[in-house]
């Protein structure tokens, strides 16, 4: 099971719109401030519930979450009870987390972001109790007392890193809200540092285009033996012409790309697309579409790394990426439609956009 990934399965494309308009804000800086909130906030409370007392605590919480709130969520969006749904989800993390932890992510969320802090309090106050609500579905159908509860949480820490958003664990940094997961952050860290372009001019997603033009299957997960072959390649002082033939030598048996766990292509995927429409938000004009491209240029390459990763995976091990892209992908047609109906954007965008978009259905499927 990956928590992430459930969770951003229920936020459906119709649900996030439905937030946005009640917060006042685009859909796509709603995407991207949900796609932060949620990994931020399984990962304080595998840290609140790793303490002493705070497993129980995290329980006795989740136990009076309202059993009916995720049918009625979508209701409650933008009408009379939204301000209560509000207050119920602050009030829970505050107790949580701590009110200063709470005050802390909620400012994070909003530079990341770019919304105001009254926004960025209130997503924080919505999404508590889907996620509360998320942890008592899985804790009523497996079973879990209070220790398994906190275990449960403490499983889901390599998926919690994976869909952590670039550079937004920056942003969180003395908090402690993250502390749970500091390890898996730097493991999930590591091969994209390996990875990234010598010259150091590139932005978040450039940083991924190495792995992806090489084709590894894993995206940020490289192969030790890729890594290292090409190493061995670089350093290779140049050898002088030899005199006679040299003995043929035995090439090394090819070694297969071993697929990324779809527990992390799903946390990649969820990053691509929040960052994807936010991109897609900031077009306005046909200069604001032309500044874009490359940012979507980028972005192409990251999907298209993740539909060669995905194909890799079959039956039941692709079902989590195609699940979250299917729901996930009305969300980006929208956006897309948006963006190219602007004056002059079509001829700028559609070369980049319509293959995007072709990759995503394929991987929704």
């Amino acid at each position: 099971m990956n928590l992430v990934s459930t969770i951003m399965q229920f936020l459906a494309p119709a649900i996030i719109n439905r937030i946005a308009s009640s917060l006042g804000m685009g859909q796509g800086l709603a995407g991207k401030a949900i796609a932060a909130a949620i990994p931020a906030i399984l990962a304080g409370l595998a840290g609140s519930a790793s303490k002493s007392g705070g497993a129980a605590q995290l329980a006795n919480v989740v136990s009076k979450q309202d059993p009916g709130l995720l049918g009625n969520f979508a209701n409650m969006l933008g009408g009379s009870g939204q301000q209560a749904l509000v207050n119920s989800g602050t009030g829970a993390l505050s107790s949580l987390l701590g009110g200063s932890s709470t005050n802390a992510l909620a400012g994070a969320i909003g530079k990341f972001a770019g919304i105001d802090s009254g926004q960025s309090s209130s997503l924080l106050g919505m999404l508590a109790p889907v996620v509360l609500g998320q942890l008592g579905q899985a804790q009523k159908s497996s079973g879990l007392d209070a220790g398994g509860l906190a275990n449960l949480l403490a499983g889901q820490k390599n998926n919690i890193a994976a869909a952590m958003p670039p550079g937004f664990s920056n942003l969180l940094e003395g908090t402690g809200l993250l502390d749970s997961v500091a390890g898996n952050l730097k493991s999930a860290a590591a091969p994209q540092m390996q990875a990234a372009p010598s010259d150091g001019g590139s932005g978040g997603f450039a940083k991924w285009a190495l792995p992806l033009a090489l084709g590894v299957l894993g995206l940020y997960l490289l192969s030790s033996y890729g890594c290292n072959r090409t190493a061995e390649k670089v350093m290779e002082p140049e050898k002088p012409a030899a005199t006679a033939p040299a003995p043929a030598a035995t090439a090394p048996a090819p070694v297969a790309a071993t697929p990324a766990p779809a527990a992390d292509l799903t946390g990649i995927a969820t990053k691509a697309i929040s960052a994807l429409t936010a991109s897609l938000g900031t077009i306005k004009d046909e200069a604001t579409a032309k500044a874009a491209v490359p940012g979507l240029q980028d972005a192409a390459k990251q999907i298209d790394g993740l539909k060669l990763a995905a194909s890799a995976l079959t039956g039941d091990a692709r079902k989590p990426i195609s699940s979250l892209i299917a729901g996930m992908l009305p969300t980006v047609t929208a956006a897309v439609e948006k963006a190219v109906g602007i004056p002059g954007a079509a001829a700028l965008l559609n070369p980049v956009l319509q293959p995007i978009v072709a990759n995503l259905e394929a991987l929704a499927k």
